[in-house]
């Protein structure tokens, strides 16, 4: 794939999780009020209670991939879905993500781990939910769950008629692991593809 389409993916990717976290600083900082049961790993990204915002039964932890996000998606996992290159680290954000490419197709995928979101209190599903509220992203909309996770699809602008899906799921009420998967012909074989990635990040969480 030429250079400039891989930019262009991995930078909208990034900048579509980056608007997550400006969601609640500046005029609009907001504050979650700590929820009840068992709590994640700081008292400002516990999800609010807020119907919107589903809470996570069985958190997942995703810290020993932080240095290297490539690394949620196995090589035998990845070739499933098509893409037998190894995926491609990107330090562009404070959420560490990987890409994958399909050299001839516009075919892309992508997995952004939200932990910056979760160092700047903006983690989880409810920070975007809370990124939404504040009008830095356009668009959300509660997606399926996928292996019992709570999901959203999300952007600046529902791209997922045209092929592009980017969908977020939390793993914990204050982590989400964003699955994008772009460049496909319509949002059955994008969204699908996107789940499909999701599910198999779940399992590398669980060590299946």
């Amino acid at each position: 794939m030429p250079n400039v389409l891989r930019n262009r993916v991995a930078a909208a990717a990034l900048v579509l999780v980056s608007v997550a976290v400006a969601g609640c600083t500046g005029e609009n900082p907001g504050t979650p009020s700590p929820g009840t049961g068992s709590a994640p790993s700081s008292a400002s990204s516990v999800a609010p209670e807020d119907p919107n915002v589903p809470k996570v039964a069985i958190p997942l932890d995703a810290s020993a991939y932080a240095g290297d996000a490539c690394k949620l998606l196995p090589a035998a996992a990845a070739a499933e879905l098509g893409f037998t290159e190894p995926g491609e680290p990107s330090s562009e954000s404070s959420n560490p993500s990987c890409g994958w490419f399909i050299k001839g197709k516009a075919d892309t995928l992508q997995i952004i781990l939200g932990s910056g979101n979760r160092e700047k209190g903006m983690g989880g599903l409810a920070g975007m939910h809370k990124a939404k509220e504040a009008g830095q992203l356009r668009f959300l909309e509660a997606g399926p769950d996928v292996d019992g996770y709570p999901t959203v699809y999300y952007g600046i602008q529902d791209r997922r008629a045209r092929g592009n899906c980017d969908l977020a799921v939390g793993v914990a009420d204050d982590l989400t692991i964003n699955t994008l998967a772009g460049g496909y012909d319509n949002e059955q074989d994008s969204c699908g593809t996107a789940q499909k990635l999701a599910s198999a990040v779940i399992k590398t969480l669980k060590g299946a």
